[in-house]
């Protein structure tokens, strides 16, 4: 499983060192943001390096390989959900230097330091989008999937920033007041435990679902 993921890792070569500006172009853009500089730079990162993964392997047919090796259908659904991790782990690295050059190099430009909330926050983001994702990728493949993934994407920011403040109204402010009472009776860490495990679980039942189905599925 760890030389598929490995794999994922070195096809991006190039792909990585645009991932690296990427994160730089989006830490001048975000400016004055606070930890939302540092959530956009590493999500964006994470979720472009996973979606570039899949089109590789689309476009190399690792799939049709893979299964002609000893190597278990299990094993390659299970490392794609693991990658999704390992690449949140290395935006959050590539963030982390990029922080280090610019206080060494005392460039004028603000960065948000890395917090525990926002580590929570990727990987909660990571998790629900491919969490999401990756049943359709493994029902109907790279290509095909690139439609749901666009409405995916863009299903998740009309929901939270225009149709549910629509829907609730003023509700939505009830709601997050209610929310913000709960989790401030409690602490950081406590929090992050709820999380890691609504986590855990979800992508827990994404990967059953997505094994059941690249099981069943012919090439």
């Amino acid at each position: 499983m760890f030389n598929l993921i490995f794999k994922d890792i070195l096809i991006q070569r190039k792909s990585l060192l645009f991932g690296v500006i990427y994160v730089f172009v989006l830490i001048l853009c975000f400016q004055d943001t606070g930890i939302t500089m540092f959530l956009t730079s590493a999500i964006g990162f994470s979720y472009m390096m996973i979606q570039s993964a899949c089109a590789y392997d689309d476009k190399n047919k690792s799939d049709i390989l893979l299964n002609s090796l000893p190597i278990s259908r299990n094993t390659i659904v299970v490392s794609k959900y693991v990658s999704a991790f390992v690449f949140s782990g290395i935006s959050i690295v590539v963030y982390s230097l990029l922080t280090v050059i610019i206080n060494l190099l005392k460039l004028p430009i603000k960065v948000s330091p890395i917090t525990l909330e926002g580590v929570i926050g990727i990987l909660f983001a990571i998790v629900l989008m491919c969490g999401i994702y990756f049943p359709v990728y493994f029902k109907i493949g790279y290509i095909k999937s690139k439609v749901y993934n666009f409405i995916l994407i863009f299903g998740i920011l009309f929901l939270t920033t225009t149709l549910l403040p629509a829907i609730l109204g003023d509700k939505s402010k009830v709601i997050i007041q209610i929310l913000t009472k709960f989790f401030s009776s409690q602490s950081d860490l406590i929090i992050a435990i709820k999380m890691l495990i609504l986590i855990i679980l979800f992508f827990s039942i994404s990967c059953m679902i997505s094994l059941n189905i690249y099981r069943k599925r012919e090439f």
